[in-house]
């Protein structure tokens, strides 16, 4: 491959890679979002000049901004650096296939951050389907407690993909590729059944979840964090933590793998990975079996 004079600066490498992705990603926002402190960092350098020090630089100097209730520097999530990570190797990847260096880049990830143990149980969680006072707020809430789908997922749900003959609801959007971030087609329980018919009861738009008659594309992370200060939590959840908490009570409740994965939209080996420990009776039985036996010799 002939490669170009590296000529290309880091500012450039992530619109280039923006522009690469737009149309064939949804969550296009958050990319770059995403980007903003990556090119803050680092936009004025050439991409020949990062590298593993740059990135060690950077990830040590990645602090959230600084909040009245939180005025010190506080690390970001290892989640939040992962993700961050993921965009500067895909920007810097884009710029090797365009020849704009010789070789791929080689730098270091950072490490996993260990699966979150937290979760809502139901009681919690049905305390904040209560505290929900706006029906756009409980309509999603009580969608994403009874199906454990994704934000997205719910936000972009329209009415026509809601089958009200077999019960079933259908999360993937037509003319929409399927990616790593699969959705699902569940049925409705009875419960979410009683609250998406007084939803289409009031309805004025095609979306599910609609504010006067609009979509709601930005989020609910305001209303999501009054429903759970109304709801008198001990710990902030994040609309996130639903789909983790289904999934954690799907373990509980011995629900079979495959069915889980099928209905969360969620790969079976992350399942076993990370959920499987919820099972009260994992490994229960090798427990009860263990034992120490002393023998005792006598002369």
């Amino acid at each position: 491959m002939e490669v170009r004079p590296v000529q290309l600066g880091m500012a450039d490498a992530f619109d280039r890679y923006v522009e690469a992705r737009r149309g064939k990603i949804s969550a296009l926002k958050r990319l770059q979002e995403a980007i903003v402190p990556l090119s803050r960092f680092m936009g004025h350098l050439r991409v020949d000049q990062v590298d593993q020090r740059t990135w060690d630089r950077y990830a040590a100097t990645r602090f959230r901004k600084p909040t009245v209730a939180k005025p010190d520097p506080d690390p970001v999530s290892p989640g939040t650096l992962r993700r961050e990570f993921n965009v500067l190797r895909a920007t810097m990847r884009r710029a090797w296939k365009d020849g704009f260096l010789p070789r791929p880049p080689e730098i270091e990830a950072p490490r996993d951050s260990a699966p979150r143990d937290r979760y809502l149980t139901k009681a919690e969680a049905k305390r904040l389907l209560d505290a929900c006072t706006t029906e756009h707020v409980r309509t999603f809430m009580a969608i994403a407690i009874y199906t454990g789908a994704r934000k997205g997922s719910i936000l972009a749900l329209t009415w026509d993909r809601v089958n009200w003959q077999t019960g079933m609801i259908d999360f993937q959007e037509p003319d929409k590729p399927i990616t790593g971030k699969r959705r699902s087609i569940v049925p409705m329980t009875k419960a979410l059944r009683r609250e998406m018919e007084t939803a289409q009861a009031n309805a004025n738009g095609c979306h599910v979840v609609q504010w006067h008659g609009k979509a709601v594309p930005t989020g609910l992370r305001w209303s999501f964090t009054k429903v759970c200060e109304r709801a008198g939590l001990s710990w902030k959840p994040t609309p996130h933590h639903l789909k983790h908490s289904v999934a954690s009570w799907f373990a509980m409740d011995r629900v079979p793998i495959d069915q889980a994965a099928d209905w969360l939209a969620t790969e079976p080996t992350t399942l076993r990975r990370v959920y499987r420990k919820f099972d009260p009776t994992y490994l229960r039985s090798i427990a009860d079996d263990f034992e120490l036996y002393w023998s005792i010799w006598t002369i």
